[in-house]
């Protein structure tokens, strides 16, 4: 880690106050000059920081650039910081991940992007990822994920997460985040796996969040605690009724799509989740269809 990182971290654990230049090259083990030329260049870069003579430095509460040293202070954690990557601009996190699993098998890996140019949703529909957004994939090895349904997993953690600034949120099946009737988070989940064997190397989860917030690295730090530590926020709780309690058009009819052919769709109502995470459903003539996989369309 550089000395512009090493202020920054130390500025983003110390926002809205003031930290004093020689307080900061005494704790990064730098020159006081070299904190100021720190600084400086963290100015250019876009950072609100606040200079002010016997005071020292102060980085404005209301700054909310992505990075590493701004996730760092709010995760449970602090030595993930060491595998989050974040670019200004890249065509996919998806991509770039799997990519990456080719090559190894990765655990607690993320991958944040400012702006995506080819940005994947479902059925590889085009996710729009403009700036102003979050766009991220995690890895979490067989042995991390400790939660046996990982898309009802991820939307929980996603919706509390959001739901700390945000209200009401909602998840519309399987895991698609709305707030209010507008969704503003879409969430994929994939399996990399070995072709012979079956075995399964890695889990990655992608999100797009698309709406304003009050501070997006609180929120990408919040988001990855609750997805890597579960036993701390999610311990003796059944992840398919904290989902259900979340769930959109509950006891209303609705149509489905299966396998994105309009030649298999149906009505029925919703009636909640049975235990092993499948929607439960009601058709017209009374029968219940416990659904795996589909699409809601109203």
């Amino acid at each position: 880690m550089n000395t512009k990182d090493r202020v920054l971290r130390a500025l983003e654990e110390n926002k809205g106050s003031f930290i004093s230049g020689e307080e900061l090259a005494k704790v990064i083990g730098v020159s006081r000059n070299s904190v100021w030329k720190a600084v400086h260049e963290l100015k250019e870069h876009g950072y609100s920081i606040e200079s002010v003579t016997n005071r020292g430095y102060s980085l404005s509460k209301s700054c909310d650039i992505i990075s590493v040293q701004g996730i760092a202070a709010f995760l449970y954690n602090k030595e993930d910081a060491a595998n989050i990557e974040v670019y200004n601009e890249i065509t996919s996190t998806s991509q770039l991940a799997k990519e990456r699993a080719v090559m190894e098998a990765l655990d607690k890996r993320v991958i944040i992007a400012k702006k995506q140019t080819a940005g994947k949703g479902h059925g590889r529909k085009r996710f729009e990822s403009p700036e102003g957004g979050i766009y991220f994939s995690i890895f979490l090895s067989p042995e991390s994920l400790k939660q046996e349904n990982l898309p009802l997993y991820a939307a929980v953690a996603v919706a509390d997460s959001l739901e700390k600034t945000k209200a009401p949120i909602r998840i519309k099946w399987i895991n698609d985040i709305y707030l209010e009737d507008k969704k503003i988070c879409g969430i994929l989940t994939e399996i990399i796996s070995d072709l012979e064997t079956g075995e399964i190397s890695s889990y990655i989860i992608g999100i797009g969040i698309n709406c304003e917030t009050d501070n997006k690295n609180e929120l990408i730090a919040d988001i990855l605690n609750r997805l890597f530590y579960p036993e701390i926020y999610y311990k003796d709780k059944e992840i398919t009724k904290l989902y259900q309690n979340k769930l959109m058009y509950m006891n209303k009819k609705v149509r489905f799509v299966i396998n994105g052919e309009e030649s298999d769709d149906f009505s029925a109502v919703i009636k909640g989740m049975d235990d092993s995470g499948n929607l439960i459903v009601e058709k017209s003539d009374g029968t219940k269809v416990h659904m795996k996989k589909g699409y809601i369309i109203i």
